[in-house]
């Protein structure tokens, strides 16, 4: 497959826009005791260094999904229900089973080929860019 391909950056930038809104706040703070007469110099402080912790986590759990990727096969209805079954092949070749709630089949917007992996709580996430 193509490196490029593989590569997943979903949680990477979500994680470092996140960790900027945090370091906003943090670094006013830290601003505010350490200069009291110019806070931005905490503000400069605080957005870089909210920004490489949350892509330094963001990252992580790109490369942990990103270890475990899978390609659905298939999906299919579920009887007398608006749930979905949705089937993936992981590297291995193995077929998994999941049922996806229709809610969630809209939000990660879920296809046959699409790239996805499983959470730490056994959830289906889509790697594909929306």
């Amino acid at each position: 497959m193509d490196n490029n391909k593989n590569k997943i950056q979903k949680y990477t930038t979500i994680y470092m826009s996140i960790g900027m809104c945090f370091g906003v706040a943090g670094g006013l703070l830290y601003g505010t005791l350490l200069y009291p007469d110019n806070t931005a110099m905490g503000m400069c402080m605080g957005i870089s260094l909210g920004m490489c912790i949350g892509m330094a986590i963001g990252s992580a759990k790109d490369k942990r999904l990103s270890e475990h990727m899978m390609k659905i096969s298939r999906i299919e209805d579920v009887f007398e229900a608006s749930d979905k079954l949705i089937y993936a092949i992981d590297k291995n070749g193995v077929e998994k089973e999941y049922r996806v709630t229709e809610q969630k089949m809209k939000e990660e917007k879920f296809t046959v080929g699409a790239r996805v992996a499983e959470e730490t709580d056994g959830t289906l996430v889509s790697l594909e860019d929306k």
